[in-house]
């Protein structure tokens, strides 16, 4: 007897074509309860919180299209409950379902192992605790801010909606960078600054500079000699790169030996290139001190050693300690990577004990080098809010990029609000994995065959289920308060009753 390659290539493809029409099936007998228990809770929980807030929905005279976009922003954060209960639900019901009717045992009659099984079971789960992630970290954390903002304008409606987006009075330190805000006003939706107030230290590359036409020495009797200036003038370099330097005439035209480094007679023992001589005395050209970056570095054109007379004169200086710039503008926008601040003025502040700054006005000026985006500001303002709660939260409220981006600019936290927001980082990535362990919670409680009351495996997964969120709570509660290392009380229901339900799915039968 003979066979065709074609018929050996379609012998061997049997097994995979089996395989996907078995997993076919195996999901489109669950997606069915599924959405019935996903509906079914929906509207439990809809009804039953209706009518716990209708008294609270009359009196703020909510219309029937303002409470259905309610509970529209509220069905992201509700998806964190209700899917993994109604997945749970599901799962029960089909593989019930497939054991009364014998078709778990034809599978494993077939040679299909209970792995292999359950496998489009464990996809859906991870494909749902996908869903669930983005859900929480896109979706949920601006739910709760647009859900507040609604019934602001349900409390007073002659506010429109861009107004109501306005937070007032607000200030944080960025201790990372040591810099601080103080904003009158910051919107939440388009990112947009009112009287903004921001005061942070100057580069260590930062510099002055003088620079004047002339000078002549002035030593009267029995008084510490000074230089006087003629049309002298000052720029501030912010860094080492600042294309437009602040510049201004110098207040006071004298300096006093400590400034330049040397009086009139010691001012000949700098470098020079020529000197030539005159009739009233010697001139000296190309005169020179480096500071070597550690002190003033100056160049003179030209010394009159008998008139005592200085030409071109330039100075160059770095920033004393505690040199710190202050920004005030009216208004600002974040746009192109960089903080555009309108109708601002700008104060350089020399050194910590400066009393008169370089003052310079602008009625746009831009700051590239502020690393507070309108994402992080938002993050500060949702974080703060939230500890300063007196009481611990009950669940998960803050996304992951909103806490990474409260630690970044406070790597020095309490340990009590280094528990809270730990916990609520764990917390927050171990809550979508709840769909995955379910799956592994339902498999060896509906699963085995023979003979027994139909209710049993589900009141054994719903009472294992209930017990893995008590856990969870609790977890949550105590690693917030410091008792448990915040990564362990977050995920150890997940290690906990997932290694379980795998360890029960190898004793099916």
């Amino acid at each position: 007897m003979t066979c065709s390659f074609g018929d050996s290539i379609g012998a061997a493809t049997l097994p995979a074509l089996f395989m996907r029409l078995l997993d076919r099936y195996l999901v489109r007998e669950l997606m069915l309860p599924l959405g019935i228990c996903l509906g079914g809770f929906l509207l439990f929980w809809v009804a039953f919180d209706l009518f716990s807030e209708l008294n609270s929905f009359q009196q703020q005279h909510a219309g029937f299209a303002d409470i259905a976009r309610l509970y529209w922003l509220r069905l992201p954060q509700l998806l964190l409950t209700i899917l993994p209960v109604g997945l749970l639900l599901a799962l029960l019901y089909a593989l019930t379902q497939h054991a009364r009717h014998q078709e778990l045992t034809a599978m494993r009659a077939a040679g299909v192992g209970i792995w292999r099984i359950c496998l489009p079971y464990y996809v859906v789960g991870l494909l749902f605790s996908g869903a669930l992630y983005l859900v929480n970290e896109v979706i949920a954390p601006d739910a709760r801010e647009k859900e507040d903002t609604l019934r602001a304008s349900w409390s007073d409606p002659g506010i429109s909606e861009p107004g109501r987006a306005w937070k007032n009075n607000i200030s944080f330190f960025n201790h990372a960078e040591l810099r601080s805000w103080s904003l009158g006003g910051f919107n939440l939706e388009t990112g947009e600054l009112r009287q903004a107030r921001v005061a942070f230290f100057l580069p260590p590359n930062a510099r002055q500079e003088l620079v004047a036409d002339g000078a002549r020495w002035n030593a009267p009797s029995g008084t510490n000699g000074v230089w006087v200036l003629t049309n002298a003038f000052e720029l501030v370099f912010r860094s080492s790169d600042d294309p437009s330097p602040a510049r201004r005439r110098r207040p006071m035209q004298v300096l006093n030996t400590t400034e330049l480094g040397a009086d009139a007679s010691a001012l000949t023992n700098w470098p020079f290139h020529s000197k030539s001589g005159l009739t009233n005395g010697v001139l000296y050209a190309g005169l020179r001190q480096d500071g070597a970056g550690k002190g003033p570095s100056w160049d003179v054109e030209q010394y009159s050693s008998a008139t005592g007379e200085l030409r071109g004169l330039h100075g160059s200086a770095p920033m004393e300690s505690g040199a710190r710039r202050i920004i005030l503008a009216e208004a600002g926008l974040y746009t192109n990577s960089a903080w555009h601040l309108y109708r601002s003025r700008e104060y350089l502040y020399r050194s910590g004990s400066d009393v008169y700054p370089l003052e310079t006005a602008s009625d746009e000026l831009v700051i590239p080098n502020l690393t507070e985006t309108p994402e992080i500001i938002r993050s500060e303002i949702r974080v703060t809010g939230l500890l300063r709660q007196s009481r611990l939260l009950k669940k998960p409220e803050l996304a992951a990029y909103q806490i990474r981006d409260y630690q970044r600019l406070h790597p020095n936290l309490r340990p009590g609000d280094w528990a809270i927001l730990e916990t609520q980082l764990q917390a927050h990535l171990a809550a979508p994995w709840t769909c995955l362990v379910v799956t592994f919670i339902a498999v060896p409680f509906a699963a085995p065959s023979g003979r027994r009351n139909l209710f049993y495996g589900v009141a054994g997964s719903i009472a294992l289920a209930f017990g893995y969120f008590v856990i969870q709570r609790l977890g949550f509660a105590i690693g917030q308060r410091g008792i448990v290392t915040p990564w362990l009380a977050a995920w150890l229901p997940n290690l906990f009753f997932g290694l379980l339900g795998l360890g029960l799915t190898t004793r099916v039968r």
